[in-house]
């Protein structure tokens, strides 16, 4: 069985980028709103004890919010930035269950840093509140992202998956989250991607009220 979901033109990208951005972020505070149950305390390994904080990445990991919405502008056809959306919905979805049936928190750095550097740092610790480690939608959305830009082809092939590494490299030397957050958030990309593939057809067809101009 399959879902028909409209494709994203260029006329409806701004909306889906402010939709998108709007419901992850419901997905991801609503756990921590609710507090179903109690959290799970999460503790360093000997990995994460071993990677340093290194306070200049986080240019790296507030990037994301640049990266994130990168498909939407750069995308040629109307199908992938709308594969993206799809799968970015159904990334925070599958992430807002685990973080309500398995909450997990943890003690947050106290950093202080000068500059635009500790702005960032500040702008960071105001919106991403110590939770919802497990898995990182981080790295799962920047493994969505980077496949569809890579797949556009041109310089994005080597962009792409470098500044999705870097990324995801950030969120352990940033100690927003821990190194089991990453295979985590991969496979939750993948697994989301793989999910829209299968189960939704993008069809303008089955949105008339969408596409009544264009069919005329």
């Amino acid at each position: 069985m399959s879902l028909a979901l409209p494709p994203l033109d260029r006329r409806r990208r701004i909306a889906g980028m402010l939709f998108i951005g709007a419901f992850i972020g419901i997905m991801y505070q609503l756990p921590l709103q609710l507090r179903l149950l109690e959290p799970h305390w999460l503790d360093a390994t000997a990995i994460d004890r071993a990677i340093p904080l290194t306070e200049w990445t986080i240019w790296f990991y507030c990037s994301y919010y640049i990266f994130l919405f990168l498909p939407f502008a750069v995308c040629k056809d109307d199908i992938r930035p709308a594969r993206v959306l799809y799968a970015l919905m159904a990334a925070a979805i599958i992430a807002c269950l685990i973080f309500l049936i398995w909450p997990t928190r943890a003690y947050s750095q106290d950093v202080s840093y000068e500059g635009l550097t500790g702005l960032l740092w500040r702008f960071v610790q105001a919106i991403d509140r110590p939770g919802n480690y497990f898995p990182s939608l981080h790295v799962a959305n920047a493994c969505i992202v980077a496949r569809a830009l890579t797949r556009e082809g041109g310089p994005w092939r080597t962009i792409a998956p470098l500044w999705a590494f870097a990324i995801i490299v950030s969120t352990v030397t940033t100690k927003q989250h821990f190194f089991i957050d990453i295979p985590a958030g991969i496979a939750l990309g993948w697994f989301s991607v793989k999910l829209v593939r299968k189960m939704v057809v993008i069809d303008a067809t089955k949105w008339p009220m969408l596409y009544r101009q264009q069919q005329e």
